[in-house]
């Protein structure tokens, strides 16, 4: 970091001393001595270029040698020497700082330092550089004190907002850290990422309270009175990927979404949806991308808005997308969009559409992509439990044994064996995946016609034949039946038929009380119980849970349920 920092001030020194001949000949001697790993040979060539007056730049040299030879207080003798004939020099005081600091000498460091304010009284520098440097070393509550000093001696902390930024963080002042950054980001947004990179560590307690300063610029103590100017656009920035990190995307694209449409706004956006697509937040992505091709229409941004929209289980919003993106490049819109709009169509179960696009492109996709392509047609059929058309699509295709699309016709066909081994394999399991193999984990029996026959009727979207169904097969498969028993009230549950599931939650709780399910059984009871105006049954439920599966992961959520039933809390 020494290196580092002395090669930042190197300009600003070569800017007003110029090296003599032998200087500069000396100094090329160092670098190509240090480039090599020959460190006695570069401090030689670095003192040679001191003594040829190429000052600042041999003692930062020599700084980088010492550092990496771990004799660090090897330059301060050199600095001994030196400091007396430039005792204003920041980069040889910058210098000695690092050293003494880092030897772990602070009275030591604490005196140079007061030194070098007594040289430049009125001098911002020493007071930021030392400030950095102490940050740099995690002493956060000796900047405290340099910054006091500051505000006392120059009669202000401006020009210091980045150290006191810095500070506060270090010292767990949230709130008052995020009023700093706000300040800095103000001025000069190009410092978010280190505002950010700052306040992330943030607890969950004060997340509340960095956010709001953020956004007015006044904290908790501060006056209600206090005017503050609306938050820049790298302010909200700042906020938005706060929140990302914290596990709140769509927090954050709400506070940049606000932002009026300039091509700046454009470049931030496009910036948050990269963020958003490596936290995997697809739904936020989604949205982002299709601000971004509303406000800059281009067709490779609604594309990108569609992949996004497809992850996050938003065939709807993909088709949209895709079909509104417009013409774009005509290789990419075959490579990209032709299989982003297949893609979609299937997942809507539109098998017909999907057949017809398909037969629409296939001059421009080209035989081989149109073979693969027959599975996409394969699985829109799948989506609208049209068996028979889904296998007359593969007609004269091969599917792997770990497909999912194998998988879901050998479900449907009552092949249990098959349709575990496919779609435990699958990489990125969606929800209706995740339902059947809650059932195929559970069960030994290797064909269950009933079994494939519900999640059929449940593929047809037929809600009322798949839980007639489901409640059925829980008969023919005992091992599985409160599996099945659960997946069917969800079903009722979901559509707002209370009462039906009420009975099969009962079913659960009372008949498969050891079984996984229960607990949740219990919880989902309370619910309908509670929504149906019965809260003492409600709590009888939640209370018979917590005590009775007290290892269950749904305990937290019925403590919650249970204290929102107490008198005068709000459901």
């Amino acid at each position: 970091m020494r290196g580092l920092l002395g090669w930042l001030l190197l300009g600003g020194a070569l800017a007003a001393q110029e090296a003599a001949p032998a200087g500069a000949a000396a100094l090329s001697r160092g670098l190509d001595a240090e480039n090599g790993n020959r460190a006695r040979e570069a401090v030689t060539a670095y003192r040679e270029a001191i003594a040829a007056g190429a000052v600042v730049q041999g003692v930062l040299g020599l700084e980088r040698v010492f550092s990496l030879t771990m004799q660090e207080d090897s330059v301060l003798a050199a600095l001994d020497t030196l400091l007396p004939r430039f005792p204003g020099e920041s980069a040889l005081r910058g210098v000695q700082l690092r050293a003494l600091v880092s030897l772990g000498r602070p009275r030591a460091a604490d005196a140079a330092f007061r030194a070098w304010c007594a040289t430049r009284p009125s001098d911002l520098a020493p007071y930021r550089d030392y400030a950095r440097i102490l940050l740099f070393n995690n002493r956060a509550a000796a900047v405290d004190t340099v910054l006091r000093d500051a505000a006392t001696a120059l009669g202000s902390l401006q020009g210091l907002a980045l150290e006191l930024a810095q500070m506060r963080a270090g010292l767990g002042r949230w709130e008052e850290s995020a009023l700093a950054w706000r300040t800095v980001v103000q001025d000069e947004a190009y410092y978010e990422s280190a505002a950010v990179f700052s306040l992330t560590p943030a607890p969950v307690g004060a997340r509340d309270a960095v956010r709001a300063a953020l956004m007015t610029g006044r904290g908790t103590a501060s006056s209600a009175t206090a005017a503050a100017s609306p938050p820049t656009i790298g302010v909200r920035q700042v906020r938005a990927l706060l929140d990302v990190a914290w596990g709140s995307p769509r927090d954050g694209w709400t506070v940049l979404a606000a932002v009026p449409v300039t091509d700046t706004a454009v470049v931030v956006w496009r910036q948050f949806g990269e963020e958003v697509e490596r936290a995997q937040a697809w739904g936020v992505a989604r949205d982002v991308w299709a601000a971004v091709h509303r406000a800059r229409p281009e067709a490779s941004d609604a594309w990108r808005g569609a992949q996004a929209a497809l992850r996050a289980g938003d065939a709807t919003g993909a088709l949209t997308l895709v079909r509104g993106a417009g013409v774009g490049d005509s290789t990419t819109r075959v490579d990209v969009a032709v299989p982003l709009e297949l893609e979609a169509l299937a997942r809507l179960g539109r098998g017909a559409e999907v057949t017809a696009r398909l037969a629409a492109e296939s001059a421009a996709l080209g035989p081989d992509r149109v073979r693969l392509m027959q599975r996409v047609v394969a699985w829109a059929w799948i989506r609208a439990g049209d068996v028979p058309r889904a296998r007359a699509a593969l007609a004269g295709a091969t599917l792997d044994a770990e497909d999912e699309v194998a998988g879901w016709l050998a479900l449907y066909e009552g092949d249990l064996v098959a349709a575990r081994q496919a779609l435990r394999h699958v990489p990125t399991p969606e929800q209706d995946v995740v339902r059947a193999l809650a059932l195929l984990n559970r069960t030994t029996v290797p064909r269950a016609p009933a079994v494939g026959a519900a999640f059929l009727a449940l593929g047809r979207a037929d809600t009322t034949d798949a839980v007639r169904r489901f409640e059925s097969a829980a008969a023919d498969l005992p091992d599985a039946a409160p599996v099945l028993l659960a997946m069917a009230a969800r079903l009722e549950t979901g559509r707002g038929a209370d009462a039906r599931a009420r009975r099969l939650w009962q079913r659960v709780a009372v008949e498969h009380a050891a079984a996984p399910e229960a607990a949740e059984a219990h919880l989902e009871w309370a619910r309908g119980l509670r929504r149906a105006g019965d809260g003492d049954g409600a709590r009888e439920h939640l209370e018979h849970l917590i005590l009775t599966y007290p290892g269950s992961a749904l305990v937290p959520q019925a403590r919650r349920e249970l204290d929102a039933l107490r008198p005068g809390v709000a459901a």
